[in-house]
């Protein structure tokens, strides 16, 4: 469950639990990207897997529908539960530097940093890297802020890979996929201290019977 209390590197959620996150021994973080006004989708991803995962990890492209979630959270008991209780997120190209939530509203910043498990992440879109030309500028990004994962979207291609000694992945887009890869997005397992961060990647569809949720290999591709 999530207290919904921004704080000034824009990260969400009370001081004791992003504390207790950077201490733990290993946390699951669910990450997506692009959602373009899927809330719905969203949602749907957020109560079927946020209740095993130690925090949210939103790359942009769809701020209105991560305010639309948590906003819902604070009034929905059972969306409660499932919201992971840290949140970070990273505007997009399509977003606003702010956003009315309530009465008042959320900073959307283009990056966002959060110690998980003794290791640094950070959450950005991609656009401002120029992620369609590579992952050149990223990745002095994160030797710059000595991050040990990144997290990007913007390119809706979902991908994993290492450079440097630093993880870099695209969760893909929830709701609008491209080059042929199924809507999808991840949940990446970070142990700690010098094991190897792993990430499974969900396809998203939907069926008769409602959401329907598969583990996904992503094929190979540029981006």
């Amino acid at each position: 469950m999530i207290e919904i209390a921004q704080h000034a590197d824009g990260s969400i959620g009370s001081a004791d639990a992003i504390k207790a996150l950077a201490k733990k021994e290993r946390a699951s973080l669910l990450v997506l990207s692009d959602s373009h006004g899927r809330a719905d989708v969203f949602r749907a991803i957020v109560e079927k897997f946020g209740e095993r995962c130690d925090a949210l990890v939103f790359c942009g492209d769809g701020i209105g529908d991560f305010c639309s979630v948590l906003e819902a959270a604070g009034k929905n008991k059972k969306l409660a539960k499932a919201f992971p209780p840290v949140a970070i997120f990273a505007r997009g190209n399509g977003d606003y530097p702010d956003f009315p939530f309530g009465d008042g509203e959320i900073k959307v910043p283009l990056h966002q940093f959060l110690k998980v498990a003794g290791m640094k992440v950070m959450a950005t879109h991609g656009h401002s890297e120029g992620a369609y030309y590579g992952l050149g500028r990223m990745n002095q990004v994160a030797l710059e802020n000595q991050a040990d994962a990144v997290f990007y979207g913007h390119t809706h291609i979902a991908k994993s890979q290492e450079e440097d000694c630093t993880y870099f992945i695209n969760p893909g887009s929830c709701s609008h996929p491209r080059g042929g890869q199924k809507a999808c997005f991840a949940i990446t397992q970070i142990p700690g201290m010098q094991e190897r961060i792993q990430t499974t990647f969900f396809s998203v569809s939907l069926s008769l019977d409602g959401w329907d949720f598969s583990p996904y290999t992503p094929p190979l591709m540029g981006w």
